[in-house]
């Protein structure tokens, strides 16, 4: 047998683990919630205070390395043969990155986090609560934490993938990061850890969103349509998301997924537009302008802030903040970089790295300016309102905007798209690390899975009180051991692209060096 026939067959068995996860997971929740409350809730504090360094560091080395390889010779390797083509439009591409990546994030917190910062700054700032100096730094923090150093964890995973598969022809288990150490790692037992760990990252982090997604859009028919949120109507609403998701993802990703996420992208840029030109549209665009610059100016200290001499004061904030969004984001890089490796198939590394990283953080941070300035000029009551309630704080500010109705419902759509979108990327992902890294998992795998991940966000929400707090905890615990699958990703990266040039090299040498034929001169003849 040839070493590139020894393909690693592991379907079976992260199948079986993953679903003894999810089962084990949901009996503990629903016999013993307190208890696995207080153990989760116990060890993701424990992990985020005492590791906190390594999600932040993490986070910019992430960036910085990302940097590197879309501006260097490696950046017009392309994620396929020389001669590929993207198979989707930059349009389609772009909506497909925004809504399986942070476009959820946006929408659930575009408003809720600008006002909460406003309202609650950090005290070791110095800020005053709700004035000028608190609103810049309350949209500066927004674009921190939605910006690149979370989209970051998405694209290294995803790069790697979309190299393994589409360059050189491997199938799209995790696991192959070994394979510049030998197909005999990525079979063994490191790899079979490895691709564990992501199945179980990714159902954890997707679990936590539907959730998080569902309460929010419970709470949302409560404000447009006066219907009370209660646990009928979130499983409803979850019910309602894993049918849809399932019809998009049977139809496959040129279908459904495609066509869903072109519309949540005129969507999102209509909603944008309105809100300009209903609200104070000079104020919104100069704030977009104004937080950007500060953004920019102040990246590499913001990005690497940790809790120093102030701790006492810092700590809770930063692992509450920083910390948690960015572990957020590195326990969704496993369904989500790969997925967006599967639609930028053909595309060069410099391409994927800026239309990864940059493109959808200044789509975010548009959506944030515009409908965080709406928020932080809202009355004192509104804002205070919004400010205590993260899931209801959008239809709160909205409430007495023009349109608010019509906008709010807009938000709502645009919500559900978004994560069917995320749910799709989840769902493809895990049917095909079950199916032995199949580009193409079959329709049933995909149906199987949207169903388990439903089952778990419910069955843990539903079965204790503080079961939201529950999911996070369980994706945010995964996270660590995620960071370092992610920091193997980078250093399997270096070395296959410069093994890469390394044999662009030998051939180039070897041509050069064959003897040239010396043609003869007719009229010497």
């Amino acid at each position: 047998m040839t070493e590139k026939t020894q393909e690693l067959k592991q379907g079976k068995l992260l199948f079986t683990c993953t679903m003894t996860f999810i089962v084990i997971t949901v009996l503990a929740g629903l016999l013993f919630p307190d208890t696995l409350y207080t153990v989760g809730i116990g060890t993701m504090n424990y992990l985020t205070d005492t590791f906190g360094y390594v999600y932040i560091a993490g986070s910019f080395v992430f960036v910085a390395m990302m940097m590197f390889f879309a501006f260097s010779k490696y950046g017009q390797i392309r994620l396929g043969p020389d001669d590929a083509k993207p198979e989707f439009s930059t349009i389609s591409w772009i909506g497909l990155l925004f809504s399986a990546g942070m476009g959820t994030v946006m929408l659930y917190w575009g408003v809720a986090e600008p006002v909460y910062h406003y309202v609650n700054p950090l005290v070791t700032t110095g800020i005053e609560p709700m004035t000028p100096a608190a609103a810049s730094f309350a949209l500066k923090r927004s674009f921190i934490h939605q910006g690149i150093q979370a989209w970051a964890s998405f694209a290294v995973l995803g790069l790697v993938i979309g190299y393994l598969m589409y360059r050189k022809n491997e199938n799209g288990l995790v696991s192959n990061i070994l394979l510049p150490w030998g197909r005999d790692k990525a079979n063994g037992s490191m790899g079979k850890m490895i691709n564990i760990i992501c199945v179980f990252g990714a159902i954890a982090g997707i679990s936590t969103s539907l959730g998080q997604t569902g309460l929010s859009l419970g709470v949302s028919i409560e404000y447009l349509f006066g219907i009370p949120s209660s646990n009928l109507v979130t499983a409803c609403l979850v019910g309602v998301i894993a049918v849809i998701t399932i019809i998009c993802t049977t139809t496959g990703l040129e279908g459904g997924i495609r066509r869903l996420s072109d519309y949540n992208l005129y969507l999102l840029a209509g909603l944008i537009i309105l809100v300009g030109l209903l609200g104070p549209t000079k104020l919104m665009v100069n704030v977009y302008f104004d937080t950007l610059g500060n953004y920019l100016n102040g990246f590499f200290s913001d990005a690497l802030k940790l809790p120093t001499f102030a701790a006492k004061d810092e700590t809770s904030w930063i692992s509450g903040w920083p910390i948690y969004y960015y572990a957020w984001a590195i326990a969704w890089a496993p369904f989500v970089g790969p997925f967006i490796a599967r639609v930028s198939k053909g595309r060069t590394v410099k391409e994927f790295i800026l239309g990864s990283l940059v493109l959808p953080c200044l789509g975010i941070f548009i959506w944030v300016a515009f409908f965080g300035t709406i928020g932080l000029e809202s009355s004192p009551e509104v804002l205070k309102a919004a400010a205590a309630s993260s899931k209801a704080a959008t239809f709160i500010v909205l409430e007495d905007f023009p349109m608010g109705k019509l906008i709010s419902f807009g938000v709502v759509i645009a919500l559900f798209t978004c994560f069917i979108t995320s749910l799709n990327s989840s769902t493809f992902v895990l049917s095909s690390m079950c199916e032995d890294g199949s580009d193409n998992p079959s329709n049933k795998m995909r149906t199987i899975w949207v169903i388990a991940q439903a089952a778990m966000a419910l069955t843990l929400m539903m079965g204790s009180t503080s079961g939201i707090e529950l999911l996070q905890s369980i994706s945010l615990i995964f996270a660590l051991p995620l960071i370092f699958v992610l920091f193997l990703c980078l250093v399997s990266t270096v070395k296959m692209f410069r093994s890469e040039f390394s044999d662009e090299a030998v051939k180039e040498f070897a041509e050069e060096s064959q003897p040239k034929t010396i043609e003869a001169n007719p009229q010497v003849a």
